[in-house]
Parts: structure tokens; C-alpha cells; sequence
């Protein structure tokens, strides 16, 4: 019997189970959402269930449809260079631009170094800026509707802090997120932080009160609803969510930017790349013959997992990958070596931007 899953702002263990999750967070499917879109028009985690639910993103599909102005946050914790994983949210938040909204991404130097994930602020800054802001704007933001800030040099996030701040007990904040005497006590300011940065689209120097949808995985639900409580409090408008699936971390486990092992980086080389993509957890069977006899299970085998969430484009392919692994004609080697190939093209052409957005950075910083 699989391991019961256990999802908190602080870790994820054992068998995710969505559906159930989605009861436990109280998030619903977003698949009736999808369905009103020309699906050639959706990126393929919509398409295929990665995005599996949502809050409140009704408002922003009105938003979409009827042309008004909205807004997109996503984070980054600047702790090392991004990772592929990153591109669940980064990617999620260039399809709503495509769709008309206001990008605003917050890079958490102070999350980094509060949570202990960088030994100082000032190396985490950084990395924000080396590393991580070219990244982002490589990947195809828009000049005008792309808002970068790095979160301890942004007045406004501290002024919206502190007034929301006043706005929640710290036993509120206990209870939805699980701390103790222990806690450090940055940990606890930082929640107020968060809000600030979730709820920055919205002042008046940014147009004022509007729909503004946040991506992320449900083990950050939390945040969200200390947001939306916080927005009803302050005069927002509740601040909308979408929930990703957790991408596979390449030994099976949680993908980590601090664990090299588990992940690949946005700057990383095509031997690195082939090195660790061969030596990823396999769906497969234990030797060709018996995987040949039995087939394997591409629900759990990494690279048939980074094909369906990134890296194949095509539906059908997807689905002739997965049969054929499932009835052992399509081995594991075949489906790594094609995967390596997609990952080492994406990032030929994505370190060549990134060298050129190196020039661009402060054209993207919140003004």
C-alpha cells in the first residue's frame, strides 16, 4: 500500500493524492475553465491535467474573456539557479500575459535567507540577479507588462507588510501554517510578506484593486489563504490560484534546487544533462526482457514524466510514448535519449537569450 501523502508549506511526503488534496485544501477542478478555451491554443500542462485546480479563477477567465485588466505573481526563492521545475509557474505566467495580463514576480531574497536556504541576504541577492532575473526574462517576457522585483529593496512590499500586519493574530498564522516555539521569528514575518507580495498588483500605483492570479503548487496553499483573508480586510479584491502538479525530482523523490541530484539546472551542460537524465528513476523493468514481457509504468518513470509536463509538445506522441512503454515496445533508453535531446535544444537556445537579457535587466524591474 502506497504511503499516505502529507502536504505542508514545509515539505511533501509520500504518494501525492489530487483528489483528495483538493477536498483537504478546498480548491476545485479547473477542467470546466479549460474546456471554454480553443484547447490548440492551451499550453500542454493545461492540456493534459498538470494544472489540475483552482480558486476562484472564474474572475480571471472573465477577466480573459471580456478583455480587462488583470494581473499574474509568481515568486522565485533565489536559493541557487533555476531549475526546470520553475518552469511550471514561469510558464504558466507567460500564457496569462499572452492573455493580457500584468506580470509581477517577487524574488524572495528574504525568504532565502530566513528559511536558511543561503547563508546571507546579500548572496541571495545575488543570485537573484546573476542568476535568476536573466533567466526569467529569457524565457520570452514582455518588456512593458513584466514587473521584476527583488523583495528587501521594494518599499511598497515592506509598507503593505506592515499594514496588513495589523490586519491577523499570530495565532491565526499558527493555525494555518503549523509553528511552534521554535519558529524563527523572520519565518513568521515572512508570511506578512508574502501576503504584501500577492496583494502588490493591486495598489493604486499599479492601476488599484483588480483580479490578480497566483500559480502554484498546493503545498503553498497556505500563503493563498492568508492572502485572500488579509485582501477581504485590506479593500482587495480576493487574489484567484492555480495548482500544478508536483514535478519529479530526477531520483523518483521531490525535486530541490539545493539538491543538484534531483534536478536540472537552467544553466546546466549537455554532458551534465545526458549524465543525469541517464541515471534517473525508470518505470521500466528490471532487465529489457522481462521490460519487454511486462512493460513498465510511465506514470512513475521520470523521463516519460518530463516529456508529458514540458518537454513534448505533441498529444499524440505523448500518449503513443506512454502505450508503447506501458506494452514494453518503447524501452526506457529510447525515451531518456529523446528527452535528453529536448532538454539540451531548450537550453542551447535558452542560455544564448539568457546572455543577451543580461543587457535587459534593469528594462524589467518594478518601476
Amino acid at each position: 500500500m502506497a504511503e499516505k501523502s502529507k502536504v505542508t508549506v514545509a515539505a511533501v511526503e509520500g504518494e501525492v493524492d489530487y483528489d483528495a488534496l483538493m477536498k483537504e485544501f478546498g480548491v476545485e477542478p479547473i477542467e470546466e475553465f479549460l474546456k471554454k478555451f480553443d484547447k490548440k491554443n492551451l499550453p500542454p500542462m493545461y492540456r493534459r491535467g498538470v494544472v489540475f485546480a483552482h480558486r476562484n479563477f472564474g474572475r480571471i477567465y472573465e477577466s480573459i474573456i471580456n478583455k480587462k485588466k488583470f494581473a499574474v505573481l509568481t515568486g522565485f526563492n533565489p536559493s541557487g539557479p533555476p531549475h526546470l521545475g520553475n518552469l511550471l509557474f514561469l510558464k504558466q505566467a507567460l500564457f496569462f500575459q499572452e492573455m493580457g495580463a500584468d506580470v509581477f514576480i517577487p524574488i524572495s531574497n528574504d525568504e532565502t535567507y530566513v528559511f536558511k536556504k543561503q547563508a546571507s541576504l546579500e548572496k541571495a541577492t545575488q543570485i537573484a540577479y546573476e542568476q535568476v532575473i536573466p533567466d526569467i526574462i529569457a524565457l520570452g517576457f514582455k518588456k512593458k507588462k513584466t514587473h521584476i522585483f527583488v523583495s528587501t529593496e521594494e518599499r511598497r512590499v515592506y509598507e503593505l507588510a506592515v499594514k496588513l500586519s495589523a490586519k491577523t493574530t499570530f495565532s491565526t498564522i499558527k493555525a494555518i501554517f503549523g509553528f511552534d516555539n521554535e519558529t524563527n521569528p523572520g519565518a513568521i514575518f515572512y508570511t506578512i510578506v508574502q501576503a504584501a507580495h500577492i496583494l502588490l498588483p493591486q495598489l493604486q500605483d499599479f492601476g488599484g484593486p483588480k483580479p490578480t492570479v497566483v500559480p502554484i503548487g498546493i503545498d503553498q496553499d497556505p500563503y493563498m489563504r492568508l492572502s485572500r483573508d488579509l485582501a477581504e480586510k485590506a479593500g482587495f479584491v480576493k487574489p484567484s490560484s492555480t495548482y500544478h502538479k508536483f514535478m519529479l525530482g530526477l531520483q523518483g523523490g521531490k525535486m530541490s534546487g539545493s539538491k543538484p541530484e534531483t534536478c536540472i539546472y537552467l544553466n546546466e551542460k549537455p554532458d551534465s544533462v545526458r549524465r543525469k537524465v541517464w541515471r534517473a528513476f525508470s518505470g521500466g523493468g528490471a532487465t529489457l526482457q522481462e521490460h519487454k514481457e511486462k512493460g513498465g509504468n510511465p506514470d512513475i518513470d521520470v523521463a516519460c514524466q518530463y516529456l508529458y509536463f514540458l518537454f513534448e509538445e505533441s498529444d499524440k506522441k505523448v500518449s503513443e510514448i506512454f502505450s508503447g512503454y506501458r506494452n514494453g515496445s518503447v524501452f526506457t533508453g529510447e525515451v531518456k535519449e529523446l528527452l535528453i535531446k529536448r532538454i539540451t535544444d531548450f537550453l542551447k537556445e535558452h542560455q544564448k537569450a539568457r546572455e543577451k537579457a543580461k543587457k535587459h535587466v534593469d528594462d524589467y524591474m518594478l518601476k
